[in-house]
């Protein structure tokens, strides 16, 4: 009976029992009970690419992703991002305040071996989120550089040697690609050892232009294309001897005339039996131009050119071969000019067999000069728009139309306009 009176609450202790309970319920109701803007204010992040399982680069590697603050937050901060379990990199939120532009930064050390990442984000308010762990992304080498600076040089009419240079480190071999004639396809000729700077190309025609291109490659893919270059741009020296079919039954040669005291040029054809060169004609000085109507259809010829004085003779310009067409084909006619805003070119079409590949505008300033090229349109069209032009200059204006390369029709009559 002592024991349990011993344990009877006096009114005392009842009271102080009263006064903690008011001070608990009293420190409660001062407490904000948290809203649910305020629990929901952790951030998303989810990550697109790469994910688990796919392959990156060496060097820099943009990855995909989405991120936002929660409802009712003030915005992200900012982002780190670690690869294998180390952090490696911090990001800021744009000021703007789009996300920025985060990538995965892979040394060369990490060639072909496999990583794990993930990226945590911040909020304004502290706090943060991880994305997904990335796993199994397998590191392969990034494509290698591009070469450049492809030139050629024409070694005999039937072969060329390119030259170009080696921008990468870690190609496994380049590839020649090359182009029949300006209206050809790109083709994939050749692949070569790494290290490679240079290649020949035979059994080539000489009555084709060829043009070319080289890439480099590795296990990761292939590099840009070089510069392209091509048999059609190479040059005559200062000759720059030049040729050019009409149809069938003509070949026209221009040169470069850089002699002083010539009297003459001699124009020289090889024979297409014996490969012997014959003179076929010699012109007066100063002339840069030459007509040789004494040829077949559809057939090479071969042409060279020299001056000579009153005791010696120059050493011999560039080769050119030209092939003719098959027939002569009647070149555009009744060409007329008026102005309405630009210089408006109308012509007439004679093509009746539908041979042509296109039809060439050239014109030329003033009444001396040269004509040059200034655009071409498709062979069923019959005018031109030039609206290049200034007000109180005369131009002249001639077309013809091509056949093949370097084949034409002849051209057609020659016009002038004045512009007002």
């Amino acid at each position: 009976m002592k024991n349990i009176f011993n344990n009877i609450i006096t009114p005392v202790d009842l009271k102080s029992c009263y006064f903690l309970i008011s001070i608990i319920f009293l420190f409660i109701s001062c407490v904000e009970p948290l809203t649910d803007s305020q629990q929901s204010t952790t951030p998303n992040i989810e990550i697109i690419k790469p994910v688990t399982g796919d392959s990156i680069m060496v060097g820099k590697n943009r990855v995909e992703y989405k991120a936002s603050d929660g409802t009712g937050g003030q915005g992200l901060s900012f982002y780190e991002v670690f690869i294998n379990n180390r952090f490696v990199k911090r990001y800021a939120q744009n000021e703007d305040g789009t996300n920025p532009d985060i990538y995965l930064e892979i040394d060369s050390t990490l060639l072909g071996s496999s990583i794990n990442y993930y990226i945590k984000v911040y909020n304004k308010s502290g706090k943060s989120k991880e994305s997904k762990l990335q796993e199994n992304i397998f590191i392969k080498d990034k494509p290698p550089a591009a070469p450049s600076n492809l030139i050629i040089k024409k070694t005999s009419d039937y072969s060329a040697i390119l030259l170009w240079n080696d921008n990468s480190n870690n190609e496994k071999g380049f590839e020649l690609w090359r182009k029949d004639g300006g209206g050809g396809v790109y083709r994939k000729i050749k692949t070569l050892p790494v290290n490679t700077i240079s290649t020949t190309d035979d059994g080539l025609s000489p009555f084709i232009d060829y043009f070319y291109k080289v890439r480099a490659f590795n296990d990761s893919g292939q590099s840009e294309f070089s510069n392209e270059a091509s048999t059609s741009n190479l040059p005559g020296g200062q000759w720059n001897l030049q040729a050019e079919a009409i149809g069938a039954s003509l070949i026209i040669l221009k040169w470069n005339d850089f002699a002083v005291n010539e009297l003459g040029f001699k124009i020289e054809r090889a024979n297409s039996y014996t490969n012997t060169w014959e003179v076929i004609d010699i012109v007066s000085p100063n002339q840069t131009e030459y007509e040789d109507n004494n040829v077949q259809p559809s057939t090479a010829y071969k042409y060279r050119v020299a001056y000579f004085t009153s005791n010696s003779v120059s050493g011999y310009s560039n080769e050119v071969s030209i092939s003719t067409f098959y027939t002569d084909v009647d070149g555009p006619s009744n060409l007329t000019a008026y102005y309405s805003s630009g210089v408006i070119l109308q012509w007439t079409n004679n093509d009746k067999l539908q041979l042509t590949r296109g039809t060439i505008i050239e014109k030329r300033a003033g009444s001396y000069g040269k004509f040059v090229e200034i655009g071409n349109v498709e062979s069923d069209s019959t005018s031109f728009v030039d609206y290049n032009i200034e007000s109180g200059k005369t131009y002249y204006y001639r077309v013809r139309q091509k056949l093949s390369n370097r084949i034409y029709t002849p051209y057609s009559n020659t016009v002038s306009i004045t512009i007002p």
